[in-house]
């Protein structure tokens, strides 16, 4: 499995894209820990994109 926190999405979403991409085409687990209630309200749309 591959795992980032979400805070990870407000400097570099390109790098988590890039890691979703690759559990995606392996088969793996990518885990994101979401604890910031900003990201999901701020960062929807790089957020969305994380998902297969």
């Amino acid at each position: 499995f591959l795992y980032s926190a979400g805070f990870f999405l407000t400097v570099s979403p390109e790098s988590m894209l890039t890691v979703a991409k690759h559990a995606a085409e392996t088969g793996k687990y990518y885990m994101i820990n979401l604890a910031a209630p900003f990201i999901c309200q701020f960062f929807k749309d790089p957020l969305m994109e994380l998902f297969p």
